[in-house]
């Protein structure tokens, strides 16, 4: 009975030589036993996979004398697919070069003339094997998760039930992401988290998150790379860590190709189109989508008031939701070879539509159980976000004569504008509204960014990354109230302006190095921050307002990272960084959102910077026909922003504060097997301890995520997929998140020879919908809110692919900048269930 084997790349794992026949030894066992002479010359190159043209990470290169027909040498490829042997002796070689899943590549006549010489074998293409073993069935199949050196990578591409979706359903599948039913993101358990677009900051995410991600097709994206532990090349990153969304684009061929997407649903409906083109020197790639979603829903927000006098007052809501959208994206890059050493490379991304949710609700307000009549009526309410957004980008990427050594220097413009209303309608049942409440804020958040890197490998088989950066900011907001009251034929105005300018400067260093089997990783980044800000309000009664504040300060942040790995199947590693995370405009603007009568969100433009400390410890193995990851991790955060609700009259107002000391304790597994060659199965699972305090409240408690995943190929194109997951009560500073739980199942149906398929999604198909409270403790009063939330829905999806690859092209390193500094929004002001 044969076994297979599922092929996941855990950490630093390097498995050449166990793919060997039983009766071979491995190139590294063979290695051992016959010492290689001396030299001083040196043989390098690039191993790719033959299909993506991608680099085959610590793929193995074994150096094997022609004389004697065995190994005298070899080494690992790094990240980018190099390698370099040092220290050969002069004379004939020949390279096998091999990884797991992959056929075992002989490059022959590797001709050392003399000692000193340096040898380029250049590009050697890997392609996928599927080869018997005594016991084994290796197979060049991707798998679903990938545990990396730095990062945990879902191939989204490969999960049937992303067909028809958006990002949000992509991310809620992801090993230690947790997505509310809003599309909040939270990475291990924090919020805190950056979300990047192939590498790179987009205006579509420069408000909130959770909106953002609604906006862009699951189709689209390829995989997405969970980055816990950033080193000092990348922005000071906060809290949690880094999302980067990789979406479908130009895979470095020659030619014309393309695909075409369309998807009808009961709760959403999107289509998307990709076009690669590439002739000699130059490529381009376009994309464009539209997605439009639609829900409803019905809540219940209870408040009650501890009045100092004695007396309890309680204000109740109810009402039904509905929920509408549309927005759409496009994106035109171009990439040219001037020589051989030379590449630029240059994009636009368009971006915006609006999200609308509209409420009809009933309020009752009471004292000691005796009714108000002036504050119980009913509310016809609106919300609506518009946006729009450019992303524009020009980067220059020269590399050396030595293999690795490169320089790029990279610059990016994004600019957003954004309209938010808030408007109501009060009216007693059967009659005309008495009150319009008609608040519009516009906003603008552009950023300038230029960035400088050079990456130096040395003969030791270390290597040295220094780079720069700098971003501009400037950030505005401008607001009018205007309150109408019907009766009295007259209104109320005021006016509320901010501008907020933000410049940071960085420089940084990194520097890796080995010693035998253990790797090492450190690094040091600097930033400098400037702050500027200038608040200016009109009042009702015509008086003003205005403060002017300038901040500036320095962090100097470490990371330390290091890699062990045990009889090439067991892999060990720790990190050590810090990380600041500056707020952004959703928690900055004071602009009031009047979400609902009582209820504003109000942001804080005197917040502070988080600096926040993160270990993490990790362990990854492989068995025949399974896998598994472990990490331990810890955050501490001493100056947290959170959610803090105040009272201000009748109205519960929802701002942020640098208020709490957030640490947190957890542990996060991962595990696939596949039992038999058409059934794959994998879970992740995070279980995590959080510790709040304030001055003046105290909240911790265990909380845990769930995710299984199970697909069955049934062969002649037809396969099926299952997805669930559960996540725990959520513990916030002043009350408590409800548990929720999600399910979706997928059937799909290739067709055209494998070029397009036609997909069948069911979400939640065994409930009818969900049921969310929401608790908050305050000193002065309580909020209860329930939000009934009808997630059950279908939808049928067809996609196609068209074109021809000519020829494969030799693929250049992609740099991009990557603005990852800034906490951002998660949500429509924290009460988007209203």
């Amino acid at each position: 009975m044969k076994k297979h084997l599922l092929l996941i790349l855990l950490g630093l794992s390097t498995t050449a030589g166990w793919a060997q026949a039983p009766q071979q030894a491995s190139p590294q066992q063979q290695q051992a036993t016959m010492p290689a002479p001396k030299g001083n010359a040196r043989i390098s190159g690039v191993v790719l996979d033959a299909d993506t043209r991608k680099p085959v990470e610590f793929a193995t290169v074994a150096l094997i004398n022609l004389s004697t027909g065995k190994a005298i040498d070899g080494t690992m490829a790094d990240d980018k697919g190099s390698f370099t042997i040092q220290k050969v002796a002069a004379g004939k070689y020949k390279l096998n070069v091999s990884f797991l899943g992959y056929q075992q590549q002989v490059v022959e006549n590797v001709t050392i003339a003399s000692d000193n010489a340096e040898v380029n074998v250049g590009t050697i293409s890997l392609a996928s094997d599927t080869k018997k073993l005594s016991e084994v069935v290796i197979t060049g199949e991707k798998p679903l998760v990938e545990e990396k050196i730095d990062r945990t990578v879902y191939n989204a591409e490969k999960d049937i039930t992303n067909a028809g979706g958006n990002a949000a359903d992509v991310l809620q599948k992801v090993p230690a992401l947790s997505v509310d039913t809003d599309g909040n993101v939270q990475l291990r358990g924090s919020g805190n988290v950056r979300v990047l677009i192939n590498n790179k900051p987009s205006s579509i995410m420069a408000g909130s998150v959770a909106d953002a991600l609604k906006q862009i097709p699951a189709d689209m994206i390829k995989t997405v790379e969970v980055i816990t532990s950033p080193s000092a090349k990348y922005d000071a990153e906060g809290t949690a860590g880094i999302i980067n969304i990789i979406t479908k684009k130009d895979n470095g061929l020659e030619g014309v190709s393309g695909s075409v997407a369309v998807t009808g649903g009961t709760r959403a409906s999107n289509g998307n189109a990709s076009l690669n083109v590439r002739r000699g020197k130059l490529g381009i790639n376009a994309t464009g989508s539209g997605v439009h979603f639609y829900n409803h829903g019905d809540m219940s927000n209870i408040t009650t008031f501890n009045n100092e006098d004695g007396l309890q007052s309680r204000r109740e809501q109810y009402g039904d939701t509905k929920i509408r959208g549309a927005f759409m994206n496009a994106q035109l890059g171009f990439d040219y070879d001037i020589n051989a050493k030379n590449t630029i490379s240059g994009g636009v991304r368009r971006n915006g539509g609006q999200f609308r949710m509209e409420n009809d609700q009933l309020q009752r307000f009471t004292e000691n159980g005796v009714e108000d009549p002036a504050y119980t009526f009913n509310t016809d309410i609106e919300n609506r976000n518009k946006r729009l957004g450019t992303d524009l980008n020009l980067d220059y990427v020269h590399t050396f004569g030595k293999q690795g050594q490169e320089l790029a220097i990279l610059s990016q413009y994004t600019m957003t504008d954004t309209d938010t209303r808030n408007y109501q309608d009060r009216y007693t049942a059967g009659e005309e509204p008495f009150f319009l409440q008609r608040n519009n804020n516009d906003g603008a958040n552009n950023e300038l960014t230029f960035q400088a890197d050079y990456v130096q490998p040395f003969d030791n088989k270390t290597t040295l990354e220094l780079g720069a950066k700098s971003i501009f900011r400037d950030v505005k907001s401008d607001g009018f109230y205007r309150d109408i009251f019907v009766a009295e034929n007259g209104s109320a105005n005021s006016n509320l302006n901010f501008d907020y300018a933000q410049d940071v400067y960085a420089s940084y260093f990194t520097y890796g190095f080995a010693l035998k089997k253990l790797n090492f990783k450190v690094g040091t980044r600097y930033e400098h921050t400037e702050i500027e800000g200038d608040y200016f309000q009109v009042l009702e009664n015509g008086s003003q307002e205005r403060e002017k504040y300038s901040d500036s300060y320095d962090n100097l942040i470490p990371s330390i990272a290091l890699s062990y790995t045990l009889k090439e199947k067991h892999t060990l590693k720790a990190n050590f960084t810090q990380r600041i995370q500056r707020p952004s405009l959703f928690f900055l603007n004071p602009f009031d959102q009047e979400q609902a009568p009582g209820t504003i969100v109000r942001g804080n433009p005197r917040l502070d910077a988080e600096l926040t400390n993160l270990y993490e410890l990790g362990y990854s193995t492989y068995f025949k026909t399974a896998s598994v990851s472990a990490n331990l991790y810890m955050r501490e955060t001493d100056n947290a922003i959170e959610t803090v609700p105040d009272l201000e009259g009748d109205n519960t107002i929802l701002t942020f504060a640098n208020v709490a000391q957030n640490k947190t304790y957890g542990v996060s597994l991962f595990g696939s097997v596949k039992p038999v060659k058409a059934w794959s199965v994998s879970g992740s699972g995070n279980v995590y301890y959080v510790d709040l305090k304030s001055s003046l409240y105290e909240n911790s408690g265990w909380m845990y995520n769930i995710n299984g995943n199970t697909s069955y190929d049934f062969g002649k194109g037809f396969s099926a997929q299952f997805n669930g997951g559960f996540n725990s009560r959520r513990i916030q500073l002043q009350g408590k998140f409800a548990s929720f739980s999600y399910h979706s199942l997928a059937f799909k149906k290739e067709l055209f020879e494998g070029k397009g398929g036609l997909s069948l999604g069911l979400d939640n198909p065994f409930r009818k919908s969900m049921k969310m409270n929401n608790d908050v403790e305050a000193i002065d009063f309580t909020q209860r809110m329930r939000i009934n939330n009808y997630n059950r829905g279908a939808r049928v999806t067809f996609d196609y692919r068209f074109g021809k690859m000519e020829k494969q092209k030799q693929p250049r390193r992609k740099r991009s900048i990557r603005n990852d500094d800034t906490k951002q929004g998660d949500g429509n002001g924290g009460a988007g269930g209203i």
